[in-house]
């Protein structure tokens, strides 16, 4: 499995980290990687995610949200773009952003994305521009 993370500590609280990781249309504002993100962030729904690193051909994903915590973990899955027909045993990936408070009432924030399947063990380097994005 190969795994793409970013980690960060921020003052602010992680009911406030939530609001803006919800705020869907200001992605744009602030993810480098994904570049638009439509939907809603509620279980069983999908997610249409428009990724690649800026200076790229984006490319799109729909993706059904697997958890959707308030102020701890917003999780989404995908399969290789176009091909929602595999098994998600050939390929799938696993988005999360993950949540901890910090004793000073901020916000451990960890933006992961993980990689599963006989594709990923197959591509060692995961998405064109994955590292970079996050």
């Amino acid at each position: 499995m190969r795994t793409v993370e970013a980690v960060m500590d921020t003052t602010t609280n992680p009911r406030r980290v939530w609001e803006v990781l919800t705020d869907f249309p200001r992605y744009q504002a602030w993810a480098a990687y994904i570049q638009e993100l439509h939907g809603r962030a509620e279980v069983g729904h999908r997610l249409r995610v428009t990724l690649g690193p800026p200076g790229r051909k984006p490319y799109v994903v729909h993706a059904p949200v697997l958890e959707a915590t308030p102020g701890v973990r917003l999780a989404w899955a995908a399969v290789i773009p176009g091909a929602a027909w595999l098994p998600h045993a050939i390929f799938t990936g696993v988005h999360e952003f993950v949540l901890t408070r910090l004793p000073d009432g901020g916000t451990k924030v960890t933006h992961r994305e993980s990689f599963s399947g006989l594709l990923a063990r197959l591509v060692k380097e995961g998405p064109r521009g994955g590292d970079e994005g996050f």
